[in-house]
């Protein structure tokens, strides 16, 4: 099932929305990552996706405002 799931990173919300399990640390390093890459600067549309490898696990992630939608890539 789909959920879509308050966290706080660095004190800022995000909605995650994933159909996978996901530790707490896959996250942090998610959003992190997507923080370097620039995914919440204002000037940005929204809707990009990114990539992102964590743990040997390629995430597949889209960027919408604060919905941060994660899939597992290969399933």
């Amino acid at each position: 099932m789909i959920e879509k799931i308050p966290f706080i990173h660095r004190q800022r919300l995000y909605n995650i929305v994933i159909e996978e399990d996901i530790t707490f640390t896959a996250l942090h390093v998610i959003i992190d990552d997507l923080i370097g890459q620039g995914a919440f600067e204002a000037e940005r549309d929204g809707g990009d996706l990114y990539l992102v490898e964590h743990a040997d696990v390629r995430y597949t992630v889209g960027v919408d405002g604060i919905d941060v939608i994660i899939t597992v890539q290969g399933h």
